[in-house]
């Protein structure tokens, strides 16, 4: 009997799926869960650098059946689950934990609550996914500003020319840990990432992007952290500053209490220990 954590990823998303997840499966350690994601870049991010030991991509939360045996546990993200997916998973597993049901979105990874000096005052991340290169055209035309810009996981390869015009660097991905947790003001289009930093101790600023709609916008007013707006860069930095200058009082960000999880996923494994999958559930999944 094994657990397993889904997360919704694609090129064209943000991984605050991924990252929340990820956190997820760094506090189940003990139990050796597997982190399945979306596309298969993502399951290496989250094991190259945000600390997950077993990750897998499937492609879709569907294919997990071929992959899992029947009594398994399952913690999901995905927002996009039907309720006949839902019932499908909930016949075929021992247990199922939604994300944003039985856990909370404001899940952060525990290596971000520890403080620490930062090292630059201000820098800016605006998401992993740019697939129609909107940021890009925001940018273009503007100022160049004594900034960094924290690069995205999924940006294409010919863009960090055009951002050198726009901010005094253009910052590695794989260096996004680092940025978060040692930047004191982060400017960023992830409501994830702006929890992350939050945690960190630091002072986000919630960019309020116009190219798609934000998940999960009810966790930056929860947490009180501040919007900036702008058409284009140039007034985006303007506010920008105008909210640095005169920065709000946030709310603290506590870490997740996970014991409660924990000891409902021990006692059912020690309840479904040495029991057998049936066979003919499995192989109704594979005809599939």
């Amino acid at each position: 009997m094994n657990i397993w954590i889904y997360a919704k990823s694609s090129h064209r998303d943000n991984l605050d799926n991924v990252r929340r997840s990820s956190a997820i499966a760094n506090a189940l350690e003990e139990f050796s869960p597997t982190l399945c994601t979306g596309d298969y870049r993502a399951a290496s991010i989250a094991r190259t650098t945000m600390g997950v030991k077993n990750t897998m991509g499937v492609d879709a939360m569907g294919n997990l059946p071929h992959t899992m045996e029947r009594l398994d546990m399952l913690v999901y993200d995905n927002e996009d689950v039907t309720r006949e997916m839902r019932q499908e998973m909930e016949e075929f597993c021992s247990k199922l934990y939604a994300v944003g049901e039985d856990l909370p979105l404001d899940i952060v990874d525990a290596s971000y609550f520890s403080e620490s000096e930062s090292k630059r005052k201000k820098a800016i991340f605006f998401s992993d996914e740019d697939y129609a290169k909107w940021f890009l055209t925001f940018c273009k035309g503007s100022k160049k500003y004594d900034v960094p810009l924290l690069n995205g996981n999924y940006f294409f390869l010919d863009t960090q020319k055009e951002f050198e015009k726009s901010f005094s660097e253009v910052i590695d991905e794989e260096e996004y840990e680092d940025v978060v947790k040692n930047s004191q003001y982060l400017l960023c289009g992830s409501v994830h990432t702006c929890l992350e930093s939050l945690a960190s101790g630091n002072k986000p600023v919630m960019f309020m992007r116009k190219d798609k709609s934000v998940l999960n916008m009810k966790l930056i007013l929860k947490y009180k952290i501040p919007l900036a707006h702008g058409e284009n860069l140039d007034e985006l930095m303007q506010s920008f500053e105008k909210i640095i200058a005169n920065y709000p009082q946030t709310r603290k960000m506590e870490p997740f209490d996970f014991s409660p999880l924990k000891e409902d996923m021990a006692s059912l494994l020690k309840q479904y220990e040495g029991m057998v999958p049936a066979m003919d559930y499995s192989h109704q999944y594979a005809e599939k």
